[in-house]
């Protein structure tokens, strides 16, 4: 029989100073091993002499009946023993290998990094291991996957690499679809129904899209014509609806570029919504059909690359869509992000920019989609292109700390933005608030809409921040150096 105990409850039990009963082990007087948990293994005839020689009642009896088992604590009597408890086993409707979320450490490193976690009780802990549980018809019915942004900066610092996200993804997933946010909800019943997140009748849009052309061609790029349906175009370029809905001038920015660089490019008339609430929702044959229909546009006008340009998410979703389920499409055509397709134009000298024109000191907020979830999905993250286009424009320039892939959420991506969790939201984004005001920028870049409206709209209010807030490619539109007409020539290889 072993006695399993630690010097300080061996002190208590003998009346000495737990200094003392390091002095009898390391003597011999009481013959002991270390054992785990800074705990001491002693043979039951060891502490049974010791008891003898200073008069101690031993704390427990050895049971006969079990000889050679160890005890950390008195036996109990046996009217105080109970049977075990036996939990009953459910299949895991989450999808997710019960191995891989069991590699969780349970350390906090993702609660300590969750801008969010404590709200409501959420921690990242405590869904992993409701998971792992079987729980997750209280995880489904809870409000901690619909508040979480989805951000990723938990799997950044978790040691075992949990992949906590595509676990929330699966939460969503199995939410009933009157349980999903309302706005989110509507968005994906709306694009499935009528091509677009908002209902854009195509007369409307098309329309506005013509208009908008002809401002263009007044303004700044004479003889520009909006190219619609345009077989045989390099490029064809989708819209988030929210642009022509609310702010259609917003459109005209990247035309402007495509302009600047004789870009070969078109719109479709049909099914030109670039977002992908799907991916919001957990709704995956909602996020496959509408990425079909972009592909379907592609070949239909014999396009050659596609450019989803106004939201991280769209690009993720798509490229995360192809991959799934359409992998041979990615062998028929190129699929650019914002990054991609500027250097270019910059690198091969199809742009000019001045950065003189923006004198603010500047800084780059990271897209969680295209920086740490594209790492992640496809091994490549949008960080240095990011600041090598905007110190291009800008003269001024600072990063925000910490950057890049253990850069903070603005606490609007997820679908947070158009879900009813406000105060979370604002709540959230009190971080990357902080990192704004303590950086001095007065300017703020980035590459998604959500996270734009977010700083400029609700962070600047709630912290007093007082920034301007500008896309990426607006910044690059404003810095253009406009050749003469004459020197554009639109290609179309």
């Amino acid at each position: 029989m072993i006695y399993e105990v630690k010097v300080n409850d061996l002190a208590e039990e003998f009346g000495v100073h737990r200094n003392t009963i390091r002095n009898w082990i390391n003597t011999g007087i009481l013959p002991a091993q270390e054992g785990p948990g800074r705990r001491y293994l002693i043979q039951w005839e060891d502490y049974q002499r010791l008891c003898n020689k200073y008069g101690r009642e031993p704390r427990f009896i050895p049971d006969p009946a079990t000889p050679g088992e160890s005890a950390a604590a008195p036996r109990l009597p046996a009217a105080a023993s109970s049977s075990p408890v036996r939990l009953d086993v459910k299949a895991n409707s989450l999808d997710t290998p019960l191995d891989l979320i069991n590699l969780c450490l349970t350390c906090g490193s993702c609660a300590g990094a969750c801008p969010i976690s404590g709200v409501d009780e959420l921690d990242p802990r405590k869904i992993v291991r409701m998971a792992f549980l079987g729980l997750e018809d209280e995880l489904v019915a809870s409000s901690w996957p619909w508040k979480c942004t989805l951000c990723g900066k938990c799997e950044v610092v978790c040691p075992m690499n949990v992949e906590i996200v595509q676990l929330l993804r699966r939460i969503r997933a199995l939410c009933e679809r009157d349980k999903v946010p309302a706005a989110i909800r509507k968005g994906v019943v709306t694009c499935l129904e009528k091509g677009n997140n908002l209902g854009i009748p195509k007369d409307d849009f098309l329309a506005l899209a013509r208009e908008m052309g002809e401002e263009l061609a007044r303004t700044s790029c004479p003889g520009f014509v909006t190219p619609i349906d345009i077989r045989g175009a390099r490029l064809l370029v989708t819209v988030n609806s929210k642009l022509p809905f609310a702010e259609p001038e917003a459109m005209t920015w990247w035309w402007k570029i495509f302009y600047a660089a004789a870009e070969s490019w078109t719109i479709s008339s049909e099914f030109w919504e670039g977002i992908n609430w799907g991916l919001y929702a957990g709704d995956y044959g909602a996020m496959r059909t509408i990425v079909k229909r972009i592909i379907d546009n592609v070949e239909r006008l014999n396009c050659t690359a596609l450019l989803l340009p106004e939201c991280g998410h769209a690009y993720y979703a798509t490229r995360y869509a192809l991959e799934r389920w359409f992998p041979e499409s990615l062998q028929q055509f190129r699929i650019y992000t914002v990054f991609d397709l500027l250097l270019e134009y910059l690198n091969e000298g199809r742009i000019q920019l001045d950065p003189s024109v923006h004198t603010k000191l500047t800084t780059f907020h990271d897209s969680c989609n295209y920086g740490r979830h594209s790492l992640e999905a496809f091994g490549h993250g949008y960080f240095e292109e990011a600041r090598t286009l905007t110190k291009a424009c800008c003269k001024r320039y600072v990063d925000l700390v910490p950057d890049r892939e253990e850069n903070y959420c603005c606490g609007a991506g997820g679908g947070a933005w158009a879900d009813p969790f406000g105060a979370e939201r604002i709540y959230h984004g009190r971080v990357k608030a902080r990192q704004i005001s303590v950086s001095n920028a007065k300017l703020v870049v980035t590459s998604c809409l959500n996270c734009r409206d977010q700083i400029r709209y609700a962070l600047n209010r709630e912290f007093n921040l007082n920034v301007e807030v500008q896309f990426l490619w607006e910044l690059v539109a404003n810095a253009l150096v406009m050749n003469s007409p004459d020197a554009m020539e639109v290609r179309h290889d």
